[in-house]
């Protein structure tokens, strides 16, 4: 039942029906007691409520979605996914800090969550005036990326970071 909830408020995203979707995702996570579906209907719903101008609740929405994931186990690749969109949205709409906080510790390794991390941090580092560490991070997030796109595509993200001089 929650996956058709979910397959109406993906159309009702595309439409940009953002209300709809939301009334849609919340009935999804009412009908589901499966953390492994409602991690990902919580995240969701947290970017349908930053569209709606809620970015503070879209941010309560990355919380549950994150205690969700740990709660199917604390190594799985959903949190990892559900860190990165914590610490991203707390980078947008927050405090650099609680970002910062959300981001780390990386785990070692390379891959799409790790690079993404470590971009997260640099970006916050950045914006606390911690230019050095900034650029250890943003390197940090490129020697984690696992394609060339991927690589390209946050070498010109941190451009600013990695270019300037200190």
């Amino acid at each position: 039942m929650t996956s058709n909830l979910e397959d109406s408020a993906w159309a009702h995203i595309e439409a940009e029906r953002f209300a709809e979707a939301e009334v849609l995702l919340r009935q999804a996570i009412a009908q589901s007691d499966e953390a492994h579906e409602l991690w990902h209907l919580f995240a969701m719903l947290a970017g349908v409520l930053n569209e709606l101008g809620r970015p503070a609740d879209g941010t309560a929405a990355y919380r549950q979605a994150l205690a969700e994931a740990r709660s199917i186990g604390p190594d799985r690749l959903e949190v990892g996914a559900c860190r990165y969109m914590l610490a991203n949205q707390c980078l947008i709409y927050g405090d650099p800090a609680e970002a910062l906080a959300e981001a780390l510790p990386v785990s070692k390794g390379g891959g799409h969550v790790q690079c993404l991390l470590h971009a997260v941090a640099a970006h916050a580092l950045w914006k606390q005036g911690q230019r050095s560490e900034a650029q250890s991070a943003a390197r940090r997030a490129l020697d984690a990326c696992p394609t060339e796109a991927r690589t390209t595509e946050i070498g010109e993200q941190l451009a600013y970071v990695l270019e300037a001089q200190h």
